[in-house]
């Protein structure tokens, strides 16, 4: 067999592993799954079934940029999963007490798709009361869990709770960042961010106060995530962010707020930019 017929039968292999997603059909079995939402062992059983004929059998580690989760994985596309939380979310908020009990069988299953689904049907309970979906958050978000999960519960997991009891979800970062563990002061600046990036808060006062330690003097590790949020508060609120920045410059022991400033600067009106620079080189000519 030459060259040119054996790489055709290869790819017509690979495209024979690709497995095809038929609208039509996912919406049955997403039905079909939605009948066993009360019954986590059955739930899990099918899902298995479910997740095992989307899979893709394609992937080769290395093929792409990122990096491999540290999970089992059955690599099914999207929207797979998209329909499956559009089918089961009105039943969350029916049926809170059952939709928590799955949420505990789906994040026992080793495997990313499982959890994933788990942290977004967590985000879709009634969070009322809060305690039940807080308590599996710092449950879930413990070192050593997959980054993409982190993430899916820092974005989806908390999607109700941001909406319905805000100030509990600034009580769990600020609980975060108390912490002497880094890894739980990353996931409260995390938490922090989503909070600032979401147009409906409007008292940002209180997360100013929150990350000014921080702002001050921060361990180097915390740089990219507290970054991030001066970013967003510059984006979301300038003057007040240049105010807040100009305070915490002033204040006695704060070595790393020129830096932490400067790395911002780009991110404010031409004015504010002009003014920071002002005060920045009154700090450096203090110091000298």
């Amino acid at each position: 067999m030459d060259s040119q017929l054996r790489k055709k039968c290869i790819s017509l292999e690979l495209i024979n592993q690709v497995p095809a997603i038929s609208p039509a059909r996912l919406k049955i079995q997403t039905a079909q799954l939605a009948k066993v939402f009360s019954e986590p062992v059955a739930f899990v059983r099918y899902l298995h079934l479910i997740f095992d004929q989307y899979a893709d059998r394609t992937y080769r580690h290395g093929q792409s940029g990122e990096p491999l989760p540290l999970i089992l994985a059955y690599r099914v596309k999207p929207p797979v999963l998209k329909q499956i939380l559009m089918e089961l979310s009105p039943l969350t908020t029916a049926e809170p007490q059952q939709a928590l009990a799955l949420c505990d069988a789906l994040w026992e299953q080793p495997y990313l798709e499982f959890r994933l689904l788990a942290a977004s049907l967590l985000g879709q309970i009634p969070p009322v009361p809060p305690e039940p979906i807080i308590s599996r958050i710092q449950a879930w978000i413990q070192k050593g869990t997959d980054a993409k999960l982190i993430d899916a519960m820092i974005t989806k997991g908390t999607i109700r709770l941001k909406q319905e009891n805000l100030p509990i979800v600034i009580r769990l970062a600020e609980n975060c960042l108390s912490s002497k563990d880094r890894h739980l002061q990353k996931i409260g600046l995390q938490l922090l961010l989503t909070v600032i990036q979401d147009p409906r808060v409007e008292n940002l006062p209180p997360i100013f106060t929150l990350i000014q330690p921080l702002v001050r003097s921060s361990h180097h590790d915390l740089r990219p995530e507290l970054i991030d949020i001066l970013q967003a508060f510059a984006q979301r609120s300038p003057k007040e962010t240049a105010f807040f920045l100009q305070q915490t410059i002033d204040l006695p022991n704060s070595p790393d707020a020129p830096w932490n400033t400067r790395q911002v600067l780009s991110k404010f009106p031409l004015d504010l930019q002009s003014n920071l620079r002002i005060i920045l080189r009154e700090k450096s000519l203090e110091i000298k």
